[in-house]
């Protein structure tokens, strides 16, 4: 520490208490990173790594950011998992004497984020905590607060993947691994939160997040919580993971949002709209009455037109209220957020004129006198930062306003005393300049040394001259500086005023906030009906039947250039639809809409069809494609068969149940036995609604062992040897699988696809013993000849003798 300069003196002193953060430390206009922490930065924020003291011991690595746009670099570096320390300047540095004095001044993490407006808009960004008995999630950027009563590793384990937080906070690190999101280890245990009357009735998981957020932001931070909500997986239809990645309802298997359910639904004008929809998604509601209120709502806009319109239009101007407000709790609210929370709030109030009374008078209200307030405070064009000054208009408050004319005033008088000094000493090119050093001096060229009057006091000489002080500039600069000092405070000491201000009201007008999120969504349902002429479902919460009347598939429609064909289909809870037909048929597809549509009914939608009647499903269990996790050592069968050992102990006569090609991972017979006894049990134990695709054809012969079978295939047109798919579903089994077909289709050689047809043919006339052992001994079907089929399709009764001689003569050109 000898030979460092005090500059890195007073680096070293701040990173050795923050150790496991990267320090942000600031710089005049920039925020720098050293050593370590630059090494890991530059590159994750594609940023130049540069050093200082290249070639000696002491070499520095070092990078940095402007101070003015750092907040993507941090919500960059949290994103990956780490924590970052903001070391800023807590000193004027015009006024400093010495080194500027700095302090750690807020500590991030992925939970408790730098800047809201970097986040993703339509996902929330939770932080989690859990103990014996409860599982809380604390959004800090919105308040949402919420915990679910549960005791069993696998059920916190379920919560954990179904609303993926991006931090997890626990008293001590256990040894479970949660992938992807950070465990922080904080005891919380002597925070004032567990004495605070407010929060008595509520869970010790939840305090230890609400005092981890009061540790990481502050106490302002608690007045965005309106409540710790207790919630219950029982009272949602239940969907695990693997059911949200099989019916691609948030991101399609390559991780895209384009093509997901959610994209294709989504008509919400705000970012907090979004996240509702998102959630109502997350968890579909099994409550009749709750379903149908929803609906009741979605369907009195879906009447409107016009209203629904001006409605949507004016949602628009909001923003995102909710995180906008949450951020006047941080302390890296600036001018220009207030000026943000001031439009959205007028927008609210507009929104609320017409929401057809939707949304509360009163909170309205309130929200109007707070935005009035705001406008009349804070210029049209506020600053970044509080510290630069001029954030409040003429007239607000008069002792600021008397500040601000005295240092217009003092910064006159400057030029004036240059003006006379220059006349006075006939020197044309005197200056009057500023810096931290010397605070102001004149500066005078070499070439007119010999006019400097006598009561000149010299400072400085430099190549090109000299710069000296007097007594009246000396005087001039302290009035200056202290009236802008106590500008600079009285700003300060104002803005934190109007924040409080804010604060006072921010439980009724985040409840504002969340009315119009979810007017929002509820608009945004009623535009997809009127847009995609979606039906209304009738539901019924003991109805035993599912019945769709033209049903489509909400992505493939939109995503599609070709009219979507329709299907009716009808099932019944206890009963299986066996369904079979060509790969590309269409199988998967139907399969995926019954189980979407179940789902937007669940969130009080309207779904895609003609007519539609539905049975409240409180489980829902998909097995569809190969989502292999070979990341962690899991082949495709294995996947396959631990998500259906799930379903086959879970499903039961409140369930759909959706099975895409079981049993197709392993050997022919493997599967086929498989499939069949998976079915058997789901039949005879569960009782649920079944949709059950296969190639296995043996399994359709089960209709006759069990009535609950019905067996439904996916038709096409066939004429010969071509093949075309028509999308449609009719009663009875297809009568074979088409493999070969669809290979033709694809573009497999006419040698593989007749060699095929004929090991086809042998394997269907011998027992499944010969077929296995014999394959290698087939006779080689050669390459069909074209000049064969050429001549099958020659009609010799109408060629002339000329048109033969040419047709013979071509040949032969083909052949040499």
């Amino acid at each position: 520490m000898e030979k460092l300069t005090p500059l890195m003196q007073q680096y070293w002193a701040i990173k050795s208490a923050h150790p496991d953060q990267i320090l942000f430390f600031r710089m005049g206009d920039f925020f720098e990173l050293f050593h370590d922490d630059a090494r890991t930065a530059a590159p994750i924020l594609n940023i130049a790594l540069t050093s200082r003291n290249k070639k000696n011991a002491d070499e520095t690595a070092m990078c940095g950011v402007p101070h003015h746009s750092v907040a993507g670099p941090i919500n960059k570096l949290l994103s990956e998992g780490f924590r970052v320390a903001i070391c800023d300047q807590v000193e004027d540095a015009s006024i400093a004497k010495g080194i500027v004095k700095r302090a750690v001044t807020r500590i991030l993490s992925p939970g408790m984020v730098y800047d809201p407006d970097t986040l993703e808009g339509q996902r929330p960004n939770y932080l989690c905590s859990f103990d014996t008995e409860t599982v809380s999630f604390f959004e800090a950027t919105t308040g949402d607060a919420f915990y679910f009563k549960t005791c069993e590793s696998q059920e916190i384990d379920k919560l954990i993947s179904i609303l993926n937080p991006t931090e997890i906070v626990l008293k001590k690190k256990n040894e479970q691994k949660f992938s992807g999101t950070l465990v922080t280890e904080y005891d919380a245990s002597s925070s004032p939160i567990f004495s605070d009357k407010r929060w008595e009735k509520s869970p010790l998981s939840a305090k230890t997040l609400l005092a981890y957020a009061v540790f990481m932001q502050g106490q302002d931070i608690l007045e965005s919580v309106l409540r710790f909500e207790e919630r219950s997986l029982n009272s949602h239809l239940e969907l695990s993971s693997t059911v949200v990645r099989h019916l691609e309802i948030f991101n399609t298997y390559d991780g895209s949002i384009k093509g997901s359910l959610f994209s294709a639904i989504d008509r919400t004008k705000t970012s907090c709209g979004a996240r509702v929809l998102r959630s109502w998604l997350r968890f579909p509601l099994v409550d009749i009455e709750k379903i149908k209120a929803r609906a009741d709502r979605v369907s009195r806009w879906h009447s409107l037109g016009y209203e629904v319109k001006r409605l949507r239009e004016e949602l628009i101007n909001i923003g995102d209220l909710e995180r906008r407000l949450g951020k006047v709790t941080s302390p890296s609210c600036n001018p220009r957020d207030l000026q943000n929370v001031a439009a959205s709030l007028e927008a609210a109030v507009n929104v609320a004129k017409l929401s057809e009374g939707e949304i509360s008078e009163k909170l309205a209200e309130k929200a109007f006198a707070v935005a009035t307030v705001l406008r009349s405070a804070i210029v049209d064009e506020p600053p970044a930062a509080v510290s630069k000054g001029g954030v409040f208009r003429r007239g607000f408050d008069s002792e600021l306003d008397e500040f601000i004319k005295l240092t217009d005033e003092s910064e006159k008088c400057i030029f004036e005393v240059e003006a006379r000094e220059k006349e006075e000493t006939a020197i044309g090119s005197l200056k009057i300049r500023f810096n931290n050093v010397f605070g102001y001096y004149i500066e005078v060229t070499k070439t007119h040394l010999s006019k400097v009057p006598k009561h000149y006091i010299r400072r400085q000489t430099t190549a090109n001259g000299e710069r000296y002080i007097t007594e009246e500039l000396q005087n001039l600069e302290s009035k200056i500086l202290s009236a802008r000092s106590k500008r600079l405070e009285l700003e300060f000491e104002l803005f934190t005023k109007l924040k409080r201000n804010i604060i006072s009201e921010l439980r009724d007008l985040l409840t504002l906030a969340k009315e119009i999120a979810e007017l929002d969504t509820i608009l945004s349902l009623a535009y997809l009906a009127q847009e995609r002429s979606y039906a209304r479902p009738e539901i019924s919460s003991d109805g035993r039947e599912l019945k769709l009347t033209a049903s489509r598939h909400p992505v493939v429609e939109q995503n599609s250039s070709e009219v979507f064909i329709t299907n009716d289909i009808s099932l019944d809870f206890g009963n299986c639809m066996l369904l079979t037909g060509p790969n590309m048929a269409g199988k998967s597809t139907l399969m995926r809409q019954v189980a979407v549509s179940a789902l937007l009914a669940q969130i009080g939608s309207f779904v895609p069809a003609k007519k539609a009647r539905l049975p409240i499903f409180h489980k829902m269990f998909t097995r569809i494609g190969a989502s292999d996790s070979l990341s962690q050592g899991l082949s495709t069968f294995m996947v396959e068969m631990s998500e259906t050992a799930e379903m086959l102990k879970s499903a039961d006569s409140k369930s759909l149940v959706v099975l895409d090609e079981i049993g197709r991972g392993t050997s022919t017979y493997d599967g086929l036995s498989l499939a069949q006894s998976i079915l058997e049990h789901l039949l005879t134990k569960s009782h649920a609604m079944i949709f059950f695709a296969t190639h296995y054809h043996e399994l359709t012969s089960l209709d006759s062992e069990f009535k609950s079978v019905k067996n439904f295939h996916m038709s096409i047109h066939e004429d010969k040897n071509l093949m075309r798919f028509l999308y449609l579903l009719r009663s009875g089994a297809a009568s074979k699988s088409y493999g070969i077909e669809v290979a033709k289709l694809a573009g497999l050689p006419a040698s593989v696809t007749s060699r095929a047809r004929s090991l086809l043919k042998n394997l269907e006339t011998k027992s499944p013993k010969e077929s296995q052992l014999s394959l290698g001994s087939f006779e080689y079907v050669s390459e069909p000849n074209p000049l064969k089929e050429e001549l099958r399709k020659i009609n010799i009764l109408t060629m002339t003798p000329l048109e033969a001689l040419n047709r013979i003569s071509q040949w032969q050109k083909n052949i040499s």
